[in-house]
């Protein structure tokens, strides 16, 4: 594998060289020509744009010319250059900004005319355009109306763009009650109550009205449930509503409504149907453990069908160490299932504790070892084995690099990539690898790590399926600092580079949904309580985005949890991503489990997986760094289930 890395790296570092040789100047001048734009220096602009028609994001510019004139823009103009760059996603993007400027014009017959030409499949322009047809001709106003009822009979709730349409349509006494009606159901089939309750109010006809009532009934009071009551609704609408009742009662009285369950589903729908409430109710039982879960769920799927439900009361019984019910357990997952590295660790596990054969296990053992996951590792680990990276060496030769770098949407996307508009970049990466072979595809990923854009390598392999390629799954950015903050927090060196790896996939600029950023994934407040701690310079939070500033807080604050956490680095890596809180709090319901239950049981299915992740890639960069990996401690070796119990320990 050595050999191919060092021949990748010669190859992707000439590509690199020739491709900075040819484009460095041009990079800069469209950077200055965009600055000459903004200040409205339009000679020097002018001068310097005729300048860069070889440079692949020479649109951009002309783009970003049309947007700063856009008021006085000719439609021709607008037209020319969507077709000129149709493929492009600045184009579509341009076709929405001069509709919603026609719109706000209430330039009506431009509207009309140009989404005739370029229409958009989306709702809220639609609706633009119906409202361009109300201020058109009588046939226009008469399409617009017939249109609203289509577009208002849903169960979700439309753009604010179609309020001028729906009052228009409105004013000629509409919805009607069947319509009220029918939009009513159709909310409360994609559960949006909100809407449900306001559609309510426009229902007239008695019937109807009973029947909606009936609905809310059971909606405030789920326990009341019955099939008598469900018979007072519309018989189409009788099995979505029981579903989402019965759901609702668990919510509050889990037992109860479980039970209940179980006593008339048969009798409200079909097996196939009922299919969502049982696994929502059996899963959730599972997951937290409740006393009464193992039993309820023999009620609620005595065969073992429904394989996540299974899994859940694999978990549970694990929890228990109760090795019968997890060989049974595992006896009925499907094929695929107990192929699963981990599902053939506990078979192991339970079959040592309820059988003497050490041998047998010792076997099991070895042929699990040569898995490189979290569970091969472990077994691994349990054998005294040797780590097994499989890695798959695929050269890679300079002409197949150079030909899809020179793609035009390949060149754009590293443009925008280098020039830090990931946004944009993500978009013309995209759009690229929708017209790739299956071929370049494979070389997109390597390709795309020799820019330094790790995440889009990572991904890459895995749309491929090329799990065995490691060097383009595991890249080592920053790896002085890395090793750097790992000493000084005293942390094994591997520890925060897997841990960003699996935070951010080495996106710089990540930020997740609820507010972390950076490389480690910070949230603001954890960073500037560890800066603090540290003493570490930090004043805001845009420093997250610098590479340093994040590695240097994010080792601090693993360093801290692993202290706080008995140095165990699966519960530091749960409290990274759960919080400190929660793994307390899992370490006093269930703290005395061996450390590979407790693992496995964590409740939350995000957590676990990024604890099992973050553990096996610790081992895999100790591997590709050249030193010796280990994945737990002897210590934290004599805390798993098969040593537990010195009577039956290999």
């Amino acid at each position: 594998m050595h050999k191919f890395i060092v021949f990748l790296c010669f190859t992707l570092l000439t590509l690199a060289t020739t491709i900075n040789a040819s484009t460095e100047t041009l990079r800069k001048q469209f950077l200055e020509a965009e600055s000459l734009l903004q200040q409205n220096k339009t000679e020097a602009y002018a001068k310097l744009r005729a300048q860069l028609d070889e440079y692949p994001l020479a649109p951009y510019l002309d783009y970003q010319e049309i947007l700063k004139n856009l008021t006085n823009s000719k439609p021709e103009k607008i037209n020319a250059f969507i077709e000129k760059n149709h493929e492009l996603p600045i184009a579509q993007r341009l076709n929405k900004t001069w509709l919603k400027h026609l719109n706000r014009q209430k330039e009506w017959n431009s509207y009309s005319q140009h989404f005739s030409l370029h229409p958009i499949d989306h709702t809220h322009y639609q609706c633009m355009q119906l409202q361009a047809f109300l201020n058109g001709t009588a046939k226009q106003k008469k399409e617009a109306l017939y249109k609203a009822k289509e577009l208002w009979v849903v169960g979700k709730s439309q753009p604010k763009t179609c309020d001028p349409l729906f009052k228009e349509w409105m004013a000629t006494g509409r919805p009607t009650s069947n319509e009220a009606f029918e939009r009513f159901w159709l909310s409360i089939e994609e559960n949006n109550i909100k809407l449900a309750r306001y559609i309510d109010k426009k229902i007239t006809n008695k019937k109807q009205k009973q029947q909606t009532q009936q609905f809310w009934a059971l909606y405030n009071k789920p326990e009341s449930i019955s099939k008598k009551a469900l018979s007072l609704l519309p018989k189409e609408n009788r099995g979505k509503v029981a579903k989402l009742i019965y759901k609702r009662w668990y919510r509050t009285q889990p037992i109860s409504a479980t039970q209940a369950w179980v006593k008339v589903r048969n009798k409200l729908m079909s097996q196939e149907e009922q299919l969502s409430v049982t696994e929502y109710m059996g899963i959730r039982l599972n997951a937290n453990y409740h006393s009464q879960a193992i039993k309820l769920s023999h009620l609620l799927d005595p065969e073992y069908k429904i394989e996540p439900l299974t899994e859940t009361r694999i978990r549970n019984a694990l929890a228990k160490q109760d090795w019968k019910t997890v060989q049974i357990g595992i006896a009925h997952l499907s094929e695929k299932g107990k192929a699963d590295p981990k599902w053939q660790y506990w078979n192991l596990i339970a079959e040592r504790n309820l059988s003497p054969d050490k041998n047998q296990a010792k076997q099991q053992l070895a042929d699990l070892s040569k898995d490189r996951s979290f569970y091969g590792f472990l077994a691994a680990e349990l054998n005294k084995s040797p780590f097994q990276l499989n890695a798959i060496d695929e050269p890679l030769s300079s002409e197949q690099l150079t030909q899809l770098s020179n793609k035009p949407a390949v060149a754009r996307a590293r443009e925008l990539f280098k020039l830090g508009r990931l946004i944009e970049a993500n978009r013309e990466w995209n759009l690229a690898l929708s017209k790739m072979t299956p071929e370049e595809k494979n070389i997109a990923g390597y390709l795309a790590k020799s820019w330094g854009w790790y995440l889009q390598a990572i991904i890459n392999a895995a749309k491929t399926e090329r799990w065995d390629h490691i060097d383009l799954r595991f890249p080592q950015p920053h790896s002085k600092l890395f090793k750097t903050h790992a000493l000084k927090n005293e942390l094994d060196l591997s520890f925060p580079m897997a841990i960003a790896r699996q935070e951010s996939a080495f996106l710089y600029n990540a930020q997740s949904r609820v507010g972390a950023r950076g490389l480690m994934q910070l949230m603001p407040k954890t960073a500037k309580q560890t800066a603090q701690k540290h003493k570490v310079p930090y004043k805001k939070t845009s420093q997250l985005y610098d590479p340093e500033t994040n590695i240097t807080l994010g080792s601090a604050y693993l360093g801290d949890m692993l202290k706080r956490f008995d140095n165990n680095p699966a519960f530091a890596a749960a409290a990274y991503n759960a919080g400190p809180h929660r793994v307390k709090r899992w370490l006093q319901q269930r703290g005395d489990l061996p450390l590979d239950i407790w693992i496995e049981t964590i409740p939350f299915k995000e957590t676990r997986r990024y604890v099992q992740n973050v553990l096996a890639f610790r081992v895999i960069y100790d591997r590709l760094a050249g030193r010796e990996a280990s994945l737990l401690t002897e210590k934290q070796i004599e805390l798993l289930a098969l040593n537990q119990n010195k009577a039956t320990a290999l």
